[in-house]
């Protein structure tokens, strides 16, 4: 379970992606870290994430950590208007379950792979992962799509809205 939200989180959180190895291309419309200027978790501007014609996750920027314990997350996910998946996740409990390929997802991202998470600005510069294995799926991504994700810590809250549009050429 973690890792198909991890997945489907960090593809969109890609701001504007090129989904080269399978002839598919996503834009995204609009990206928010809608928690405000106290969030836990925040995306910086200009944070990137390109999938190569070779099918690896490629992201470029920064992200910002505030200390915390615990992460619950609540998400939902919109294709074309209809929800599509929606859920509860304690992200810290699954984290310490994750398999070798999600802490790898992690990894990528710098993201921490267990809690308590220490206060720190964590940027993805140079790490890659292939997700060639992913790409039989992206025909059933195609459209519009909305990914709401408000995360409660013990410290405060994060959360992020992501619209993005996925077309074939």
């Amino acid at each position: 379970m973690l890792t198909k939200f991890l997945i489907l989180f960090i593809s969109c959180v890609a701001f504007d992606v090129a989904l080269a190895c399978n002839g598919y291309k996503a834009k995204i419309a609009k990206l928010e870290n809608c928690a405000g200027d106290d969030a836990i978790i925040t995306i910086e501007d200009g944070f990137d994430v390109k999938l190569n014609k070779k099918c690896e996750l490629v992201p470029t920027g920064c992200f910002n950590n505030k200390a915390f314990a615990t992460a619950v997350a609540k998400f939902k996910v919109h294709k074309d208007g209809l929800v599509m998946k929606e859920g509860k996740m304690d992200l810290c409990a699954a984290a310490d379950q994750a398999s070798t390929e999600a802490k790898d997802m992690l990894k990528l991202f710098g993201a921490p792979s267990s809690c308590p998470v220490a206060e720190e600005k964590i940027c993805t510069n140079d790490h890659r992962v292939d997700m060639s294995k992913y790409k039989s799926m992206l025909g059933m991504a195609r459209g519009h799509l909305i990914i709401e994700s408000e995360i409660k810590h013990d410290t405060g809250k994060s959360c992020f809205r992501v619209e993005i549009d996925i077309t074939k050429n």
